[in-house]
C-alpha cells in the first residue's frame, strides 16, 4: 500500500517537473531566437546604404575581367549589395550606347562614390594595363579606390597604397568590412531627415563652408550637408528654405563671423532652434550675442589639427535632445538669457 501511495506521488510529481524543466527550456530558446532576430535586424539597420551625396549617381562602380568566373562574383555582390540599397554601376552592364569606353568609364567615376577594383590574375594579366591608363588619363583626385583581392595574385603599384580587402576566404571574414568600408563614418540619418549638417552662414564666408563641406561629403567621412549658398531652392523665401532646412537636419553649425551676427542670425536664426544644440564655430573676432554666450564654441581661427577632430567628433556623435521639444537645460538656458536681456 505504501508503495502504491509512493508510485502516485511519484507518477504526479514527476510530469510536473518535467513540464516545468520544459517551459524552462521553450523560454531560454525564444529569448535567443529573439536576441538572434534583434542582432539581424540591427546587422540589417547598420548595412544600409546611406543616402547619394550631391552630384552621385552611383554608391560603387565595379572594375573587373569581364570573363569567369570573376563576373558570377561580381554579379552575386553587386545583387546583395543592391538588396541593401546600394546603387551599383558595373562596368559594361550600365554603360551608355552609342560612346566609348573611356567616355562610359569617366562617367562612372565621376558618377560614383567609390570605385571596387576586384584583382585577379585574369584582370591584372588583360584589363588592368588599359584601365590604369584611363585612370591616369581622367586624374584620380577625388576617386576612392578599394580593391578587392578575389584570388592571391599581385597587386599592382598603383593600388599598393590603398588599403584593399582579402576576399579570397570566406564571406564571413570579408563582408562586414565590404559594407562597413561602403558605408563610411557618416551615422545613419534617422528618419524625416535629410542632412547630416546644416551650415547657417553669411555668403562672404562661401567659400570657407564650401572647401569644408567638400571635405565632409568625401568618401572618407561621408556626411550629406546642406548650406544656403548652394541648397537653398531659388525663387522660395530665405525663411521658408531656412526653417525647411533646420526641420530636416540633424546637426546645425553657426558660422559665427560679424557680418553672420549682424545679419542673418537676427533675421533668420535666433529665436529658431526650438531647443536645437547648434554648433557653433569662430571663423573670425566677434561678440557673441547673448544667446550664444552660454554655449561652448570651436575656434576655427586656429591650426586646423586642433579644431577639426573636435569638429568632426561634434557632427557624427549621437545628439540625445529631441528636436520637437525644448529640453530642460535648454530652457534654463533661455530663461537666463531672457533675464539678461
Amino acid at each position: 500500500m505504501n508503495n502504491l501511495h509512493f508510485s502516485m506521488a511519484y507518477s504526479f510529481i514527476g510530469p510536473s517537473r518535467r513540464e516545468r524543466s520544459a517551459a524552462s527550456i521553450n523560454t531560454r530558446a525564444s529569448l535567443e531566437r529573439a536576441h538572434t532576430m534583434s542582432v539581424v535586424r540591427e546587422l540589417k539597420r547598420s548595412s544600409k546604404a546611406p543616402p547619394l551625396p550631391r552630384g552621385k549617381d552611383f554608391h560603387v562602380f565595379f572594375c573587373f575581367h569581364l570573363g569567369l568566373p570573376d563576373k558570377d562574383w561580381v554579379k552575386v555582390v553587386s545583387r546583395e549589395l543592391e538588396y541593401l540599397g546600394y546603387k551599383c554601376c558595373v562596368f559594361e552592364r550600365d554603360f551608355e550606347t552609342g560612346i566609348s569606353i573611356s567616355a562610359n568609364v569617366k562617367n562612372a567615376l565621376e558618377k560614383s562614390v567609390r570605385t571596387i577594383v576586384v584583382l585577379s590574375s585574369s584582370y591584372i594579366n588583360k584589363e588592368w594595363r588599359q584601365m590604369e591608363l584611363e585612370y591616369m588619363s581622367h586624374g584620380t583626385e577625388g576617386i576612392s579606390f578599394v580593391p578587392i583581392l578575389m584570388e592571391p595574385c599581385g597587386i599592382p603599384p598603383f593600388l599598393k597604397y590603398f588599403q584593399y580587402i582579402n576576399a579570397t576566404g570566406g564571406k564571413e571574414t570579408w563582408w562586414r568590412h565590404l559594407v562597413d568600408t561602403l558605408r563610411g563614418s557618416a551615422p545613419t540619418l534617422p528618419p524625416r531627415k535629410r542632412y547630416h549638417v546644416l551650415f547657417a552662414h553669411n555668403m562672404a564666408d562661401t567659400a570657407w563652408v564650401s572647401k569644408i563641406v567638400k571635405t565632409l561629403e568625401s568618401p572618407n567621412v561621408g556626411l550629406i550637408c546642406c548650406y544656403p549658398g548652394r541648397d537653398f531652392k531659388p525663387g522660395s523665401p530665405v525663411i521658408e528654405n531656412v526653417d525647411h532646412a533646420i526641420k530636416r537636419s540633424v546637426k546645425i553649425v553657426l558660422v559665427l563671423s560679424q557680418n553672420f551676427l549682424a545679419l542673418e542670425w537676427k533675421k533668420y536664426y535666433d529665436g529658431r532652434m526650438r531647443g536645437r544644440r547648434p554648433i557653433p564655430v569662430l571663423v573670425n573676432n566677434c561678440e557673441l550675442p547673448p544667446s550664444l554666450e552660454d554655449i561652448v564654441c570651436i575656434d576655427a581661427q586656429s591650426e586646423k589639427d586642433l579644431w577639426w577632430p573636435v569638429f568632426l567628433g561634434a557632427l557624427t556623435e549621437e545628439d540625445p535632445v529631441n528636436d520637437d521639444s525644448v529640453s530642460s537645460s535648454s530652457k534654463s538656458v533661455v530663461s537666463r538669457q531672457t533675464e539678461k536681456r
